[in-house]
This record gives C-alpha cells, sequence and structure tokens, in this order.
C-alpha cells in the first residue's frame, strides 16, 4: 500500500540532509526543492533523492535542509539526470522466500562500508556486479585483510552488469527506503559510467548514486 503525504514530508526531514551540499559555494544546493508538480527534490551533485506527490504547494520553492529558510537562486533542473529506462534490474522484495529484503541489502552495505573504511579507502568504494543469477556486493581488492565480499538474493532482469560507487552513498539511499515500507525496490544499472537508479514506483521515490570509474581491482 502507498504511503502518506505526510509519511513523504517526515521522510524528506529525515534524510534529505545527506542529499544536499555541505559547501556555500552553491548555495541552493543546500535546499530541499520543493517543484510546482508536487514532488521534493535534493541533490549534491553526487546523490540525488526525488519523492513525487509530496505536497500541494502551486509555486515552487527552495528551503534550507537544516534551518528551512527560503533559498533565492534557481534550483537545476533534474528531470534528464533520474534515468527512467534501467536494463539492468536487480529487485529488493520485503517478502518472499530465499529473497533479501531491504534490511538484508543493508547489513551487506553497512559490511562493504566499514571494509572501504578499515581498509584506508577514502572514497568507500564497493562495487555492484551482476553475472548471470549471481548478484555480488564487494569492496577491496585481495591485497587487503579487509576484503568484502557478499551475495545479494534478489529478483533479477536484463543484461549482466558492474558498476562502482560510494558505500556510504548507497547505504543512505536504502535507509530511505527502509523507513517508508517499501516492500519493492528496483536497484538499475545502465553502464559502469551511468548513474545507478534505485526506485520505489508504488511510492514514487528515486535516488540516483553517480557511480565511481575505477579499474575492476579498485574495488
Amino acid at each position: 500500500m502507498a504511503i502518506s503525504q505526510a509519511k513523504k514530508l517526515e521522510l524528506i526531514t529525515k534524510h534529505a540532509k545527506k542529499f544536499t551540499a555541505t559547501s556555500e559555494a552553491t548555495p541552493v544546493l543546500q535546499g530541499v526543492h520543493y517543484s510546482a508538480d508536487g514532488s521534493v527534490i535534493a541533490t549534491d551533485r553526487h546523490t540525488l533523492i526525488r519523492i513525487g506527490g509530496a505536497h500541494n504547494f502551486t509555486e515552487a520553492f527552495t528551503s534550507h535542509a537544516k534551518t528551512g529558510a527560503t533559498i533565492d537562486g534557481t534550483f537545476p533542473d533534474t528531470s534528464r539526470i533520474i534515468p527512467m529506462e534501467l536494463p539492468t534490474q536487480i529487485t529488493l522484495i520485503r517478502v518472499g522466500a530465499n529473497r533479501d529484503d531491504i534490511n538484508g541489502a543493508i547489513a551487506r552495505t553497512k559490511v562493504a562500508l566499514e571494509a572501504t573504511k578499515l581498509s584506508g579507502n577514502k572514497t568507500y568504494t564497493a562495487r555492484l556486479t551482476l553475472v548471470g543469477a549471481d548478484v555480488r556486493l564487494s569492496a577491496n581488492n585481495d591485497d587487503t585483510p579487509f576484503r568484502f565480499s557478499a551475495g545479494i538474493n534478489a529478483d533479477i532482469y536484463g543484461p549482466d552488469a558492474e558498476v562502482s560507487f560510494n558505500a556510504e552513498y548507497l547505504l543512505n539511499a536504502l535507509n530511505v527506503f527502509k523507513d517508508a515500507g517499501s516492500t519493492r525496490v528496483i536497484i538499475g544499472i545502465i553502464s559502469a559510467s551511468s548513474p545507478i537508479v534505485l526506485r520505489d514506483e508504488e511510492n514514487e521515490i528515486d535516488v540516483v548514486v553517480l557511480p565511481y570509474r575505477v579499474p575492476k581491482e579498485a574495488a
């Protein structure tokens, strides 16, 4: 069942700060944008969250994620940043035999993140790989004692794919869907150099994580 508008605003209040910029170089990106189409958007240029049907305001505005103060300036057009066609899809389902739910994916991502921290990897680089029926989350290479690799049981669709990214960004994204109570979350991969999209279609929630372009042995 779809969540309420009030619940969507609650999600924005709790999570938007992790998707906004901290630098004052672009003040508008420190804010949460309430679009005229009823969606709420926040981005720091590395990650982006969009929740549709979250409000009824008829005029667009941007408010500071921490203070709530109105921010002047034009919020960037993010409509082209969110890919709609996702050729490779890894789908997490809350209820299902031999399937990982959001909590399972969160647990694995936390371990991957800690492994990168222990290895001194300041970009927290992890990798998601889909080969045949095998989906695997990994971090670090064979040269470190803090290597991590774990399979993810999920519904899969599309061709084999591999993409590297910041594990902390993925963890932030998954926590949004956990708090939303999402029953079905698609992790969409286009290519190693294209944005990763996490999507709950029922609740109109999209989170975008930009990839890292790194050689295979780096994660």
